[in-house]
């Protein structure tokens, strides 16, 4: 499909949002917290011309109340983001509605294995596990969310990269 506008979801400080901005003609940079959208709105403007702020949009929203209408987005990034956020099936389910027809869904996060070695290496028992952090168990335990959320099984690739990195790549039915 032809990809004309990007929602980068939980942007976070805007990095992905900054690059997708470059190949893109439309981006959103959407992020929960403020704070994180005040840096990224600082980073963007120290790093970007004139023209590229015409092209970029930050939006404060929660990914389960996606500020947007059905249908209308051809791809939704969220970089190192799912496993922070609070209720996993609404927002897969908001970012389904969202997607047009043949709209693509990337994503990327973490076995719970990647957080147990966290914590060995910084040598704390409790520190990782007090985190506001969803522990994702397998592959098939992340395939089962996207289905939940409203994507076709056999539309859902998960790769791990290393042993707990994971990239998924969604496309929701033509």
């Amino acid at each position: 499909p032809n990809i004309d506008t990007v929602v980068d979801m939980s942007c976070a400080t805007g990095l992905f949002t900054r690059r997708f901005v470059q190949k893109y003609p439309r981006v959103f940079g959407c992020d929960y917290s403020d704070s994180m959208l005040t840096e990224a709105r600082r980073q963007s403007s120290s790093s970007s011309s004139g023209s590229t702020n015409q092209k970029l949009t930050w939006i404060r929203c929660d990914v389960g109340q996606l500020p947007m209408q059905s249908h209308s987005v051809p791809a939704l990034h969220a970089g190192a983001a799912m496993h922070c956020w609070p209720e996993l099936v609404q927002g897969l389910s908001e970012i389904y509605r969202v997607l047009q027809p043949s709209g693509r869904y990337f994503a990327t996060t973490f076995l719970s294995s990647y957080f147990g070695r966290l914590q060995q290496a910084g040598g704390t028992s409790n520190q990782v596990s007090t985190q506001a952090f969803q522990y994702f168990g397998s592959v098939e335990e992340l395939r089962d969310l996207c289905v939940a959320g409203g994507f076709a099984r056999h539309l859902v690739d998960i790769e791990v990269l290393g042993n707990a990195c994971v990239v998924i790549r969604c496309e929701k039915e033509a």
